[in-house]
Protein backbone atom coordinates (compact mmCIF):
# COMPACT_ATOMS: atom_id res chain seq x y z
CA UNK A 1 0.00 0.00 0.00
CA UNK A 2 0.97 3.64 -0.53
CA UNK A 3 0.45 6.21 2.22
CA UNK A 4 0.55 10.00 2.14
CA UNK A 5 0.31 12.61 4.90
CA UNK A 6 0.36 16.41 4.66
CA UNK A 7 1.53 18.33 7.73
CA UNK A 8 0.87 22.07 7.82
CA UNK A 9 3.36 24.06 9.84
CA UNK A 10 2.64 27.22 11.78
CA UNK A 11 4.32 30.45 10.61
CA UNK A 12 8.03 30.37 11.45
CA UNK A 13 11.22 32.25 10.76
CA UNK A 14 13.55 29.91 8.84
CA UNK A 15 16.00 32.46 7.43
CA UNK A 16 18.86 31.04 9.50
CA UNK A 17 18.20 27.44 8.44
CA UNK A 18 20.97 26.80 5.92
CA UNK A 19 19.25 23.94 4.18
CA UNK A 20 15.85 23.14 2.78
CA UNK A 21 13.38 22.38 5.57
CA UNK A 22 12.74 18.92 4.11
CA UNK A 23 16.39 18.01 4.80
CA UNK A 24 15.82 18.86 8.47
CA UNK A 25 12.52 16.95 8.52
CA UNK A 26 14.42 13.91 7.24
CA UNK A 27 16.85 14.22 10.14
CA UNK A 28 14.01 14.56 12.63
CA UNK A 29 12.29 11.49 11.17
CA UNK A 30 15.42 9.37 11.46
CA UNK A 31 15.76 10.35 15.13
CA UNK A 32 12.09 9.69 15.89
CA UNK A 33 11.72 6.19 14.45
CA UNK A 34 13.10 3.04 16.12
CA UNK A 35 16.93 2.86 15.72
CA UNK A 36 16.85 -0.61 14.17
CA UNK A 37 14.53 0.51 11.37
CA UNK A 38 16.56 3.67 10.81
CA UNK A 39 19.75 1.61 10.53
CA UNK A 40 18.06 -0.77 8.11
CA UNK A 41 17.08 2.09 5.82
CA UNK A 42 20.57 3.57 5.82
CA UNK A 43 21.96 0.39 4.26
CA UNK A 44 19.07 -0.33 1.89
CA UNK A 45 19.40 0.48 -1.80
CA UNK A 46 16.18 2.50 -1.90
CA UNK A 47 14.44 4.48 0.82
CA UNK A 48 10.80 3.44 1.28
CA UNK A 49 9.58 7.00 1.79
CA UNK A 50 9.80 10.49 0.35
CA UNK A 51 9.47 13.98 1.84
CA UNK A 52 9.03 17.33 0.18
CA UNK A 53 7.82 20.73 1.31
CA UNK A 54 5.69 23.34 -0.38
CA UNK A 55 5.89 26.93 0.91
CA UNK A 56 2.55 28.72 1.28
CA UNK A 57 2.87 32.32 2.40
CA UNK A 58 4.73 32.22 5.75
CA UNK A 59 4.46 28.49 6.42
CA UNK A 60 4.99 25.11 4.73
CA UNK A 61 3.13 21.99 3.80
CA UNK A 62 5.27 18.93 4.52
CA UNK A 63 4.22 15.97 2.37
CA UNK A 64 5.43 12.60 3.61
CA UNK A 65 4.79 9.44 1.59
CA UNK A 66 5.45 5.83 2.57
CA UNK A 67 5.93 3.15 -0.08
CA UNK A 68 5.25 0.10 2.07
CA UNK A 69 3.47 -0.85 5.27
CA UNK A 70 6.64 -0.84 7.37
CA UNK A 71 7.54 2.70 6.31
CA UNK A 72 4.12 4.00 7.40
CA UNK A 73 5.72 4.45 10.82
CA UNK A 74 7.48 7.57 9.49
CA UNK A 75 4.42 9.70 8.63
CA UNK A 76 2.59 8.24 11.63
CA UNK A 77 5.25 9.33 14.13
CA UNK A 78 5.77 12.77 12.59
CA UNK A 79 2.03 13.48 12.39
CA UNK A 80 1.67 12.76 16.11
CA UNK A 81 4.21 15.41 17.02
CA UNK A 82 3.26 18.97 17.93
CA UNK A 83 6.63 20.35 16.87
CA UNK A 84 10.20 19.43 15.98
CA UNK A 85 13.49 21.14 16.66
CA UNK A 86 15.32 22.50 13.63
CA UNK A 87 18.96 23.55 13.80
CA UNK A 88 19.14 27.28 13.06
CA UNK A 89 15.71 28.09 14.49
CA UNK A 90 15.47 29.66 17.94
CA UNK A 91 12.10 27.98 18.53
CA UNK A 92 10.78 24.56 17.52
CA UNK A 93 8.92 24.31 14.21
CA UNK A 94 5.30 23.89 15.26
CA UNK A 95 2.69 21.86 13.40
CA UNK A 96 -0.80 23.26 12.88
CA UNK A 97 -2.85 20.51 11.27
CA UNK A 98 -2.52 17.14 9.57
CA UNK A 99 -4.30 15.70 6.54
CA UNK A 100 -4.02 11.95 5.94
CA UNK A 101 -4.98 10.63 2.51
CA UNK A 102 -6.66 7.29 1.98
CA UNK A 103 -4.06 4.59 1.27
CA UNK A 104 -3.99 3.24 -2.27
CA UNK A 105 -2.72 0.03 -3.80
CA UNK A 106 0.36 0.70 -5.93
CA UNK A 107 -0.78 -1.85 -8.51
CA UNK A 108 -3.87 0.29 -9.16
CA UNK A 109 -2.07 3.64 -9.04
CA UNK A 110 -2.42 4.23 -12.77
CA UNK A 111 -6.20 4.25 -12.51
CA UNK A 112 -6.04 7.70 -10.92
CA UNK A 113 -4.73 9.26 -14.15
CA UNK A 114 -6.68 9.84 -17.35
CA UNK A 115 -5.82 7.65 -20.33
CA UNK A 116 -5.58 10.88 -22.33
CA UNK A 117 -2.72 12.52 -20.45
CA UNK A 118 -1.68 14.69 -17.54
CA UNK A 119 0.39 17.66 -16.46
CA UNK A 120 3.39 16.66 -14.35
CA UNK A 121 4.78 19.38 -12.12
CA UNK A 122 8.14 19.11 -10.39
CA UNK A 123 7.27 20.86 -7.12
CA UNK A 124 10.80 20.57 -5.76
CA UNK A 125 14.03 20.28 -7.79
CA UNK A 126 14.65 16.82 -9.22
CA UNK A 127 18.19 15.56 -9.73
CA UNK A 128 19.75 12.71 -11.66
CA UNK A 129 23.34 11.65 -12.22
CA UNK A 130 25.01 12.21 -15.57
CA UNK A 131 28.46 10.69 -16.00
CA UNK A 132 28.63 10.20 -12.24
CA UNK A 133 27.77 13.81 -11.39
CA UNK A 134 24.59 15.40 -10.06
CA UNK A 135 22.74 16.90 -12.98
CA UNK A 136 19.58 18.78 -13.95
CA UNK A 137 19.76 17.62 -17.57
CA UNK A 138 16.42 18.02 -19.43
CA UNK A 139 16.12 14.29 -20.15
CA UNK A 140 12.66 13.99 -18.60
CA UNK A 141 12.18 10.23 -18.76
CA UNK A 142 15.48 9.62 -16.92
CA UNK A 143 14.06 11.19 -13.77
CA UNK A 144 11.67 8.24 -13.52
CA UNK A 145 14.42 5.61 -13.46
CA UNK A 146 14.59 5.69 -9.66
CA UNK A 147 10.78 5.61 -9.52
CA UNK A 148 10.73 2.35 -11.47
CA UNK A 149 13.52 0.89 -9.31
CA UNK A 150 11.50 1.62 -6.17
CA UNK A 151 8.31 0.24 -7.67
CA UNK A 152 10.07 -2.99 -8.58
CA UNK A 153 11.73 -3.18 -5.15
CA UNK A 154 8.67 -2.61 -2.99
CA UNK A 155 6.02 -4.15 -5.26
CA UNK A 156 8.13 -7.16 -6.29
CA UNK A 157 7.59 -6.35 -9.95
CA UNK A 158 9.83 -6.08 -12.99
CA UNK A 159 8.85 -3.00 -14.99
CA UNK A 160 11.50 -2.35 -17.63
CA UNK A 161 12.92 1.16 -17.70
CA UNK A 162 13.78 0.67 -21.37
CA UNK A 163 10.14 -0.14 -22.09
CA UNK A 164 9.03 2.91 -20.10
CA UNK A 165 11.49 5.09 -22.02
CA UNK A 166 10.21 3.77 -25.36
CA UNK A 167 6.62 4.38 -24.26
CA UNK A 168 7.56 7.90 -23.14
CA UNK A 169 9.08 8.52 -26.58
CA UNK A 170 5.79 7.47 -28.19
CA UNK A 171 3.92 10.07 -26.12
CA UNK A 172 3.32 13.63 -27.23
CA UNK A 173 4.84 16.35 -25.05
CA UNK A 174 2.70 19.48 -25.26
CA UNK A 175 3.23 22.64 -23.27
CA UNK A 176 6.22 22.64 -20.93
CA UNK A 177 8.36 24.96 -18.85
CA UNK A 178 11.47 23.54 -17.20
CA UNK A 179 14.43 25.23 -15.59
CA UNK A 180 17.60 24.41 -13.69
CA UNK A 181 17.83 25.62 -10.09
CA UNK A 182 19.93 24.90 -7.00
CA UNK A 183 18.78 22.93 -3.96
CA UNK A 184 20.47 23.40 -0.60
CA UNK A 185 21.45 20.25 1.29
CA UNK A 186 23.34 21.24 4.43
CA UNK A 187 25.16 24.04 2.64
CA UNK A 188 25.84 22.08 -0.56
CA UNK A 189 24.15 23.43 -3.72
CA UNK A 190 22.79 20.55 -5.80
CA UNK A 191 21.46 21.19 -9.32
CA UNK A 192 17.85 20.27 -9.88
CA UNK A 193 15.10 20.61 -12.46
CA UNK A 194 11.77 22.24 -11.69
CA UNK A 195 8.77 23.19 -13.80
CA UNK A 196 6.10 21.21 -15.61
CA UNK A 197 5.31 19.34 -18.80
CA UNK A 198 2.08 18.11 -20.40
CA UNK A 199 2.21 14.54 -21.60
CA UNK A 200 -0.38 12.93 -23.89
CA UNK A 201 -0.18 9.17 -23.60
CA UNK A 202 0.08 6.84 -26.60
CA UNK A 203 -2.95 4.82 -27.69
CA UNK A 204 -1.12 1.52 -27.25
CA UNK A 205 -2.89 0.13 -24.15
CA UNK A 206 0.20 -1.46 -22.58
CA UNK A 207 2.37 1.63 -23.05
CA UNK A 208 -0.49 3.80 -21.82
CA UNK A 209 -0.95 1.72 -18.66
CA UNK A 210 2.77 1.61 -17.81
CA UNK A 211 3.18 5.37 -18.18
CA UNK A 212 0.14 6.10 -16.01
CA UNK A 213 1.24 3.63 -13.34
CA UNK A 214 4.80 4.94 -13.09
CA UNK A 215 3.86 8.64 -13.11
CA UNK A 216 1.12 8.10 -10.54
CA UNK A 217 3.50 6.08 -8.34
CA UNK A 218 6.03 8.90 -8.63
CA UNK A 219 3.63 11.23 -6.80
CA UNK A 220 4.45 9.05 -3.78
CA UNK A 221 8.03 7.91 -4.44
CA UNK A 222 9.31 11.14 -5.92
CA UNK A 223 11.59 11.32 -8.97
CA UNK A 224 15.36 11.29 -9.34
CA UNK A 225 17.65 11.19 -6.33
CA UNK A 226 17.54 12.42 -2.71
CA UNK A 227 13.75 12.10 -2.50
CA UNK A 228 13.91 11.45 1.25
CA UNK A 229 15.56 14.88 1.62
CA UNK A 230 12.96 16.86 -0.27
CA UNK A 231 14.07 16.59 -3.88
CA UNK A 232 12.02 15.35 -6.84
CA UNK A 233 8.55 15.89 -5.38
CA UNK A 234 5.89 15.91 -8.09
CA UNK A 235 2.17 16.18 -8.60
CA UNK A 236 0.22 14.92 -11.63
CA UNK A 237 -3.06 16.49 -12.77
CA UNK A 238 -5.32 15.11 -15.48
CA UNK A 239 -5.56 17.07 -18.71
Amino acid sequence: MLFQTDIYTKPANTENVYSDIAVKIHGAAMKAIPPDYSSKMHISAYHPFSIFTVPIEDRDIIRISALCNDAKIIPDILSEKKSIRIYGMTKPLEFAEVEISEPINAINAGEYLSKKGCRVTFITPAVIKTNGRFSAAPDISSYFYSTICKYNEFENDNISFDYFKDAFAESFIGEYSLESVKYNVSGHAIPGMTGYFDIYFPENPVQNAVLRKVISYATYSGTGGKTSMGMGGIIAENI
